[in-house]
Formats: structure tokens, sequence, C-alpha cells
């Protein structure tokens, strides 16, 4: 395969073509530093087999960190702990890269204490956050750029072997570059020439502190998609520019964030920024980067033999799995743990100034003291319920060497999963499925579909532990006339049933009501919603509830918030709105209005949890919450037993 045929940036060679991005992790100390839990994380990628690890963006200067937990590079204490980092790094195959940033206008004034600086002193970003920016003066923009190469000079002292310019996603560099945000009429602003100053003094700078021969990659704007952003014809102009200032590798992404398409949630199709890299690629002769939701070894064989790029970035595919490129250079795809691009444990806690996880992979951030460690006394484990919470004990257990048992209710594995990839553009979550199906059988667990658990069950099984995870069932609310046959819960809905007639009410508006509204919309149903609080998709990752609502705004759906539903009859629903009764007509009613835990099991156990060496709950049936939660405490029970 192309995809593990090393390639040379610059004069490094690097030996295969996956790259793992710069991504933020919030792993860093409060003043900036590499910590251990860093260093454990890129480790642990660096021995999954990527060829090249470019570390998540570094500060150059204090007043441009967007986030509090981001490290910096802007002094020699920097040093120290970025050589461990680079160490561990090189030290398992891999090159290591570090990329320098500066957030521009999109620095937090609340992190940092000051006004935020960029080339002009409008828009604001985001708009009403925060005190405006203020343009920097042309003696501020010379001390950056000097900020910029010495912090490349530490990173060449530290042992990185390249450095990665963040020159998109609308921080400074591409602040400068864009037309949007840079409204200057100084050598800085007007033409692409001008409004590229910036970078190409960076670079040129940066080059006369690390030597001509030192690899300098640039990440870039292919487009901004929004109007009086930059064009693909711009930004072909901007990387020779670049070239020409000593960049040796173009990494080629989008930039204005505000519109969310750079954090390409599930409903984005893969590869989505392929064509961006591909018309740089077509007007440079140096290897360019391409990215995207690349997430499989065949996707990217194929991004290369059709030469959209050079080298693929694998960003939240290397989270997800830090193996996926062993894995599959081993002829192993069933064994990569998929990425199925929900953004909650990623980019959701990163946007929110909290540390990163990951929903397949609970590891993340915990690898230096979250190994699978054999037990000295294997157990009989008996996991009741096949969502992904028990999926992932019983996949951890056994790995422990615990004689595991795995009995589920349903006919199929998965639990809720089943219904979580039903809406429109979730489907990808029936890999994880896939992968968790395949995982129990490849480890020989022994499971039990279509098995209501009893006492009588259990006393045949004689486990010595049990781990409960019954999940949860609809929560069913106090309104006159639910009982009516015109009245369906969203989980019968998205299994499958038939729902009669033509105008559909879904009461809820959280992720389940709004995906089930999105569901129907898409089967033809004129469809309304109505919630009660003052704001429908509370529950949902802001980037991907970008993309549902507009979904939902094309499907001609109604929403209504602030309605309190009373009472439902034959041909609708009365609902009360500060005081006021409205009717909403509809033929159908579908409920969706959160769950409660499912301890239905308990009560019958109650004589035997006593006899029994390890009781566990997990999920759902502690406590509704999402499969972040679920398989998260799956991992943790089962490394514990």
């Amino acid at each position: 395969m192309k995809l593990f045929t090393p390639i040379k940036i610059g004069k490094l060679e690097v030996k295969n073509r996956i790259v793992m991005p710069a991504m933020a992790t919030g792993f860093a100390s409060e003043d900036g530093q590499v910590t251990e839990r860093m260093i454990s994380y890129y480790e642990e990628r660096a021995k999954g087999g990527v060829g090249l690890v470019i570390v998540e963006f570094c500060g150059v200067e204090r007043r441009g960190r967007p986030l509090p937990m981001q490290h910096m590079i802007d002094n020699n204490l920097s040093i120290p702990g970025l050589q461990k980092l680079v160490e561990v790094i090189k030290k398992n195959g891999a090159k290591a890269a570090i990329q320098l940033h500066h957030g521009g206008i999109k620095a937090s004034a609340k992190i940092t204490q000051v006004q935020p600086v960029g080339p002009s002193d409008f828009p604001p970003y985001p708009a009403g956050m925060g005190p405006p920016p203020r343009a920097l003066t042309m003696k501020e923009i010379h001390e950056l750029v000097l900020s910029f190469g010495e912090a490349a000079g530490r990173a060449k002292e530290a042992g990185f072997d390249a450095i990665e310019l963040h020159g998109s996603h609308s921080y400074l560099i591409d602040q400068f570059i864009s037309p949007r945000f840079n409204q200057r009429t100084d050598r800085y602003g007007g033409n692409i020439e001008n409004r590229a100053r910036f970078a190409c003094e960076i670079i040129e700078c940066m080059k006369e502190k690390v030597g001509k021969d030192y690899p300098i990659i640039c990440r870039m704007t292919g487009d901004d998609y929004v109007e009086g952003g930059i064009t693909l014809q711009d930004a072909r102009i901007t990387a020779k520019l670049l070239i020409r200032s000593g960049v040796d590798c173009l990494h080629v992404s989008v930039g204005i964030s505000d519109n969310m398409i750079p954090t390409l949630p599930m409903s984005i199709p893969d590869g989505f920024f392929l064509h961006l890299a591909e018309g740089i690629k077509k007007e440079v002769d140096v290897p360019v980067i391409g990215v995207g939701k690349i997430n499989s070894s065949e996707f990217a064989e194929q991004a290369l033999n059709e030469g959209k790029c050079d080298l693929v970035a694998m960003g939240r595919a290397l989270i997800a799995d830090p193996y996926l490129p062993k894995k599959a250079r081993e002829g192993r795809a069933e064994d990569i743990i998929p990425c199925i691009y929900c953004n909650q444990g990623c980019i959701t806690r990163i946007s929110d100034w909290l540390d990163m996880t990951c929903l397949v992979n609970p590891a993340v951030g915990r690898e230096s003291g979250f190994q699978i460690v054999r037990a000295k006394v294997p157990k009989k484990v008996l996991i009741v319920g096949g969502g992904p919470g028990g999926l992932e004990a019983a996949i951890i257990a056994k790995q422990s060497g615990h004689d595991v048992v795995l009995a589920e209710k349903q006919e199929h594995l998965g639990g809720q999963l089943n219904y979580a990839l039903k809406p429109p553009k979730k489907d990808r979550i029936e890999k994880l499925i896939d992968y968790f199906s395949n995982q129990v059988k490849k480890l020989g667990i022994k499971i039990y579909l279509g098995k209501y658990v009893t006492i009588d069950f259990v006393k045949e099984i004689k486990p010595d532990i049990i781990v409960m995870a019954t999940g949860s069932t609809p929560r069913s609310p106090d309104i006159s006339g639910i009982k009516r046959e015109n009245v369906y819960w969203a989980t019968e809905v998205l299994e499958g049933k038939k729902v009669l007639g033509k105008r559909v009410v879904v009461i809820g508006g959280g992720q389940v009501g709004l995906e089930t509204a999105d569901f129907l919309a898409e089967a033809g149903k004129d469809v309304m919603v109505l919630e009660m609080l003052s704001e429908v998709g509370t529950d949902v990752p802001p980037r991907n509830k970008m993309f549902l609502m507009k979904r939902l705004l094309e499907e001609n759906v109604q929403i209504f918030v602030d309605r309190k539903v009373e009472e439902i009859y034959d041909k609708g629903i009365r609902a009360d709105h500060f005081g006021l009764h409205e009717e909403f007509k509809g033929d159908a009613v579908v409920i969706s209005v959160g769950s409660k835990p499912d301890r239905s099991l308990m009560e019958e156990l109650k004589e035997i949890i006593p006899e029994l060496e390890g009781f566990y709950m997990i999920g759902d049936c502690v406590e509704p919450r999402k499969a972040l939660e679920a398989i998260y405490e799956g991992a943790r029970v089962a490394r514990e037993i």
C-alpha cells in the first residue's frame, strides 16, 4: 500500500504517509507546561505506528491563548518538558513536529486578562463575547514575527524534527490572510500578497533561527466557506507565497470555525476537505497533507492513489484508536476501534475548557493508569445487558483473563445504540455496534440473546461477579390522554413502528426528540416539536446541533418552546404557554421526555447479591446519560474486577 511507503518533507524522511494532526487535549499544566499525562497520551499514538506526530498547538505568546490548559513555548522553561515529550515519540518510531500558534482575536480575555489583538479591530470574535479586539501596531507585528522565530528555535532545541505553523481555523495568521478579518490598509492588508506578508515574514524568521534545511509545515486554509472569506483560488496564490518563503509542506484545512465545518460531525461526508488539498497539490511541488474525516486505511489509500494528497491526517480516528496504523498494516481492520464523530469527548469538552476523552476509547487521557492487567485470580463474570457499557465491560473483563458471560434481553447487541443510528446521517454508529459484536465473538465470550435474566438463570451461571448494564426505559409524563392509540414512544418509532397519519407532534425537544422529528420528517411527515424549556437541544453537542437544526429547518419542522403539554386528544394536544392554553393539531403524538433507570431486575436479585464477590451497576441503570459515560464505567469496572 502506498499509505505505508516513506516520504520526505524537505530532508526529513517519514516512514509512512499517516499524520497525527495537532489536536488540543487540555492535558497541559495550568502554567502551560508538558505533563506526564500528555507524554503518555502522545507515547501511545507513537507506539501505534503513525509516521508523523504533530503535537497540539503550542502558544508563542501568553496573550494569544484561547484555552486555559494550552501548553506554551514562549520561554526556555518549556524546553525540558518538550524534550521528554519528543523523546517518547521518537523512540517509538514516529517523527515529531510541533504546531506553533497564536489565537489573535480568538484569544480569551477571560484567560489572558488582556484585550485580544488581531489584524484589525473588527469584527470581534466571537460576536458579543468579551472585549472587542484591537489592531496590532506595526511594532507589535514585528515583535510577534520574532516571537514565532524564537519559539521555533526552542522547538528545534527540544529535539523536534519539524515545525508546523498554524495558519488556519481563523487564528491569528489566518486572520491576516483572510479578507473577512483583515481590513488593514498598510503593507499587511489589501491584496493577497500583503495579507500573506505576516505569515511569510514568520516563516523567513523561523528559517533564520532553525536553518534553511529544517522542515517547516504550514497548516493553511483552502476555503473559508463564508462570504467574503478565503476561496480556493486565493489559497492557491497563498500557497505559492508560503513556499517561496521556505515552507516544505502544506497541510490544507478550512478557515472559519464560526460555521462549525472544521469540526466535521457525523452528518458530514468522509473526506470532505480533500478536494481542497487536491486543488493546492495541483499548483505546488511540495508534499500536501489532506485532512477531513479520513478514518480508514482503505479510504486513505484511495485518496493517495487518486492524487488528492501526499500524506493523510487522521485526527479523531487516532484518538479513537492509536493503533489504527499498526492494525491496518497487519490486515486487522475489524479490530480498529471506529471513531463515530460524535464530538462528545473531544471537541465539545475542549470547547467547554475541559480535558479531552473519547466515547469509544475511555483510555484517552488515562493511558498511564488504565492498562489492561491480567487477573491474578480469574473470576466468573456475568454482564447483564448488551448495550455499549455492558459490551465494553465484557471485552475488558475477558481481556483481563476472566470467564465472561453476557446476557441481553433483545435479539441483538448494541442496546440503545440501535435507536441512535436510525435518525438521518447517524448510520456510522452501526460501525461501533459491529466492532463490539466482532470483539465479543472473537474473544469467545458466551452470549445469550433474547434472554431475560432471572434468579434461576443466575444460579445456573454461578457468577462470582455481576455487572448490571440494564440501561433505561422511556419516562412517562403525567399527561392526560397519554394512553391513547395515537400516542407512540420515540424508541418505538425509531425501532420501526409505523406512525399513522400525516401530522405528528413530538413532545420533547432534547436530542432524542429532535432526531426523532428529523427521522419522521425524512419519512414525509409534517412534524412539530414542543419543548417545555426555553431552548431545544440543550443536550446536543453544539457542533452537531447546528447541522441538526439546519436539517430540521430545511424539512419545515416547526419548533415551539416554553410549552408544557397538558392533554393529548384524538386530533392533537393542548399545551400551556405562560398561562395561555394553546392547541396543536396532529394525527399522532410521539413522546420523548427522557428516560428512567431500568432496575427491574434488582428486586429479584436482592437475595443473592450478598453472596457475590462483587456487584456493579454501570450506565443508564445508574442514571440515564450518554454512551460516553456508560462505556467509561464499563471500562473502569472491568479493570477493577
